[in-house]
């Protein structure tokens, strides 16, 4: 019996330890799939991670979007918050830090967009960048995209919540409301009862729009954690099942190889210590 004892003594030491807590942010509506994906990819990456780092357990903060989620990250107010958004250099100056592997596989850095009736024919028109700066594009307050869109040169709208652009473009209160590749199916489905509620089948634009989970700098074992995982998961093809699997349907559906690319330039995102675009897959490829 001592023996034995001896023996579970000198085992790992996460054997003894509670589980390490991971939090994520609930989802604002019911009709995304974007949560159950973070939680789906960040339960993946921590399975992978189990045998050599120990148990863990998944828990959720109230319902808050990406910019609250970002300030509880900050002040440390969740254990181990991890908030699945968009990187920009400002986050590093924060206070915060990043799962160094692109967890959308570069699929959400192609923009497809929703186009209001009085604009739909003109926009399948413009065969150039500079056309396409003639049309207001809208888009939620503080996303990323808004500066993207604005360096090159668009003429952007922010409204506070995401919801009241599909009305806007519907109703014509501005030309385009560009999506992700990957959101354009399943935002189609849910608002494709908005009369005039159309999304544009001629082009689509191309930035780097690398989205990673980021957390509070001082979670850094965490971070570390998550990274390991991805990157196991990444390896031996299951992360790209998983994705396939959320988002198969919406990649087929988009049709990107039948659209022009328009290429725009992302400013504030060169402090990226790692090269993220070799994890990326081709969009061009049959799922």
């Amino acid at each position: 019996m001592h023996t034995l004892l001896a023996a579970c003594l000198a085992g790992p030491a996460w054997l003894w330890a509670q589980p390490q807590v991971f939090t994520l942010t609930a989802p604002q509506t019911g009709n995304t799939n974007r949560i159950p994906f973070n939680q789906a990819v960040l339960t993946l990456a921590l399975e992978k991670t189990r045998a050599a780092e120990g148990d863990y357990r998944i828990a959720f903060t109230p319902r808050m979007n990406t910019a609250r989620a970002l300030e509880e990250a900050k002040r440390k107010n969740y254990p181990n918050l991890l908030v699945l958004t968009t990187f920009q250099n400002a986050l590093l100056d924060a206070g915060l830090d990043y799962v160094r592997f692109p967890v959308d596989l570069g699929f959400t850095g192609y923009r497809i967009c929703f186009v209001s009736p009085q604009a739909r024919d003109a926009v399948a028109k413009a065969t150039s960048l500079e056309q396409l700066r003639q049309f207001s594009v809208g888009q939620g307050i503080g996303w990323a995209d808004v500066g993207i869109l604005r360096y090159n040169q668009f003429k952007v709208v922010e409204v506070p919540l995401k919801d009241s652009l599909f009305r806007m473009v519907a109703l014509g209160r501005v030309d385009l409301f560009c999506r992700g590749m990957d959101e354009l199916e399943p935002e189609y489905v849910a608002n494709k009862s908005l009369p005039g509620l159309d999304y544009d089948r001629s082009f689509a634009l191309s930035y780097k729009l690398p989205r990673f989970f980021l957390g509070h700098q001082s979670n850094a074992d965490a971070l570390k954690r998550v990274t390991r995982g991805l990157l196991l998961a990444y390896k031996d093809g299951s992360l790209k099942t998983l994705h396939l699997r959320y988002f198969g349907s919406a990649l087929q559906f988009a049709k990107l190889p039948q659209r022009r690319l328009v290429k725009l330039e992302t400013p504030n995102i060169d402090r990226i210590d790692f090269d993220y675009q070799r994890y990326y897959l081709d969009p061009f490829a049959k799922p």
